[in-house]
């Protein structure tokens, strides 16, 4: 049994630079919200110095197989043999401008279940289309983690694993995130 909580944690490439070109372009495309904060008692407010978000169920198509195929590796390390038990959210794509950040949180986002669908989220999956930006660090744990463009990062979504992102200073990073319960 591991006893490092970076053993739980799992970086690599899952798209390559023509492809993060391909989305940042499709995504560039679309309206942006500001991203909403959920209170556990459903109540929900924006902070502004924070990210805008959209969705495409088109371009979530196209990302899933890759997606998965490196989930698979990181679920062949961690998990019993056998278990194939596993849900996926769809995919949210988050777009940080000048200034903007996510301030330290741990996903355990209520806001993904409907009352037919139920859980709290087991697995992160954040991933990054670009890295000509300045600024913007993902950090796990109070560590920098370098995410080069097409990278995926794969770790626990509970308390143990705190995460933000560092304000941008100069151009706009453009990511995704997806959850697994």
């Amino acid at each position: 049994m591991s006893d490092k909580l970076s053993d739980y944690v799992m970086v690599g490439n899952v798209f390559t630079p023509e492809q993060c070109q391909w989305y940042i372009e499709k995504l560039n495309q679309h309206k942006w919200q500001p991203h909403r904060w959920f209170q556990n008692d459903t109540s929900e407010y924006v902070y502004r110095k924070d990210f805008d978000t959209t969705y495409d169920s088109e371009l979530q198509n196209t990302m899933k197989d890759p997606i998965l195929k490196f989930v698979y590796k990181y679920y062949d390390d961690h998990r019993e043999p056998g278990d194939t038990s596993a849900y996926y959210s769809g995919i949210r794509f988050n777009r940080y401008n000048e200034g903007e950040s996510i301030k330290l949180h741990i996903d355990h986002i209520h806001s993904l279940f409907d009352g037919k669908k139920r859980g709290i989220p087991v697995l992160s999956f954040v991933g990054v289309f670009n890295d000509d930006y300045e600024g913007g660090e993902f950090m796990l744990c109070n560590e920098e983690i370098k995410l080069k463009q097409g990278d995926c990062i794969v770790f626990p979504s509970v308390f143990l694993y705190p995460h933000e992102v560092k304000p941008v200073t100069k151009g706009t990073r453009y990511s995704w995130v997806m959850w697994s319960w």
